[in-house]
């Protein structure tokens, strides 16, 4: 049977707390308040006050354990030696994957994966992905468009709320 959390996707642990958190709470209870009353007074679940004691109890400390898995491959300085290097040039900002990678494992003592690297630039918002191709504009175009702002530089909010109503009424007429 599913919990009304796995029902619904949700994650079952909303936030971890802090330990300074976690003590004040075996503290409180320690003092002799019940779980509910904790709870309350510093706005947590009172099962979740009670998980910290149970906790405290069992292992003699309201510290998290070591978690299981390995060591992240790259430290913070690999990573921002990675975003300078992909976001130094034009050339480094198109260049592939393979590529990107072949230039960490060069700099790095350990070899990393396309995947470790692609997923590190993830997390630092760097998208993978290739440039979008923009439409080549002419000097002739490009002379148009500038005469053609020359041409509304003066225009008054009046006279652009009369191009919106006019594009409203064509987009109007296509639609039905």
């Amino acid at each position: 049977m599913k919990t009304r959390a796995q029902s619904q996707d949700l994650p079952t642990k909303r936030a971890e707390y802090d330990i300074e958190t976690r003590a004040t709470a075996v503290a409180y209870w320690q003092k002799g308040d019940s779980y509910r009353k904790i709870g309350a007074i510093m706005g947590i679940p009172h099962s979740t006050v009670q998980k910290f004691v149970s906790k405290r109890e069992e292992t003699g400390s309201v510290q998290n354990k070591t978690r299981c898995g390995c060591p992240p491959k790259l430290k913070a300085e690999d990573l921002e030696i990675l975003r300078h290097n992909v976001l130094e040039d034009r050339e480094s900002r198109t260049m592939p994957l393979a590529g990107i990678t072949e230039n960490m494992n060069d700099m790095l003592t350990t070899d990393v994966s396309q995947r470790t690297v692609r997923r590190a630039l993830k997390d630092q918002g760097i998208q993978c992905h290739p440039a979008a191709v923009k439409p080549f504009v002419s000097k002739k175009n490009a002379a148009k468009r500038v005469a053609w702002c020359k041409e509304r530089l003066n225009w008054k909010v009046e006279d652009w709320e009369k191009v919106n109503y006019f594009i409203f009424i064509i987009l109007f007429k296509f639609a039905f």
